[in-house]
């Protein structure tokens, strides 16, 4: 038992996640009208991750700020943690200050990133729109999809404007995210998740 604490210690420490959501997890959600679905469905992610692995399926927390986007995201990484299963859950705007001070090759990065079975990116629009930026980006989330493990990623960005993208840059990493990860809005009071949106294209479980 110490040697499995010890390792899940490790696995959390190496994952870039924030203090502050290190603790978070589904048994602390007080549930509301406006939360109980999103948080079963969340569970439901977490508990049959194997199965979401083989389709290599997952998800897009999108909606306004203090919606519960990362909270949500962090719950499942816990989950997952705490099972001894290896999850990377950071910010693009870290990844990128990572990859530009550097002191680590971007192949190397990569390759540690998809070492693990859940990628979590959290703010996704939250990074500077120059080109230097997208291309990263593009390049970081690509690399996930060829490796065929699943990513979530949360976005104050609403699904009209990852549907309608403003130019080709931001097409290739929306359309991207799009065929990887099933949609569910986050509105509502801050820190509650919210009413989700029935997924149209990539199926969750039934």
């Amino acid at each position: 038992n110490k040697k499995d604490m010890e390792r899940v210690a490790r696995l959390k420490k190496a994952s870039l996640m924030d203090e502050k959501l290190r603790e978070a997890s589904f048994d602390s959600f007080q549930v509301t009208k406006y939360n109980a679905r999103n948080l079963k469905l969340c569970r439901r992610y977490a508990e049959a991750f194997d199965e979401m692995v083989s389709k290599n399926q997952g998800l897009i927390f999108w909606g306004s700020v203090g919606t519960g986007k990362s909270f949500a995201a962090a719950c499942i990484a816990n989950h997952l943690l705490n099972r001894g299963v290896p999850v990377m859950m950071t910010s693009l705007v870290k990844l990128l200050e990572l990859l530009q001070g550097g002191e680590e090759k971007e192949s190397d990065i990569i390759a540690r990133m998809n070492s693990a079975k859940l990628v979590i990116f959290a703010d996704l629009g939250a990074e500077r729109n120059t080109d230097y930026a997208l291309e990263k980006i593009y390049n970081i989330i690509d690399s996930r999809y060829r490796s065929r493990k699943p990513l979530i990623v949360t976005t104050n960005l609403t699904l009209t404007e990852l549907k309608n993208p403003q130019d080709t840059a931001h097409a290739r990493i929306y359309d991207r995210l799009l065929e990887l990860c099933t949609p569910i809005a986050c509105t509502g009071p801050s820190l509650s998740l919210i009413h989700i949106s029935e997924p149209t294209r990539p199926r969750l479980i039934s």
